[in-house]
């Protein structure tokens, strides 16, 4: 072994349990940190778990009603409604669109204004 120079300090008893009790409280907060931890990958496995559940009953669902899809006669619907479903259809579109429209001109205006 090397020599090595020891270093002494004196200590005040107090400051030794002070020093003793932030110890003891860091390590009793890094345990519940890990406690809490535990707690939470438990939680995601079990939300894991849950959307897989959920998966495979959507895909029952999906398939099941394609084969009511399949097996169910289809309906007739009359010429007239089928055309004010494509009219309703297309109406709706275009609100949308004068919608984000006016969003994009509200936001030009506001960069606009604090340019200038």
């Amino acid at each position: 072994m090397t020599k090595q120079s020891l270093i002494h300090v004196k200590a005040d008893y107090g400051e030794l349990i002070n020093s003793k009790k932030e110890f003891l409280s860091a390590e009793m907060t890094l345990i519940k940190i890990l406690q809490i931890i535990k707690k939470y990958n438990a939680l995601r496995k079990k939300e894991f778990m849950l959307k897989l559940k959920i998966l495979k009953k959507l895909k029952e669902t999906k398939t099941g009603i394609k084969k009511l899809e399949q097996e169910l006669p289809k309906p007739e619907i009359p010429k007239i409604l089928e055309n004010k479903k494509e009219v309703s259809r297309a109406n709706k579109l275009p609100k949308k669109t004068d919608k984000l429209e006016r969003q994009l001109e509200e936001i030009q205006e506001k960069l606009k204004e604090l340019e200038g």
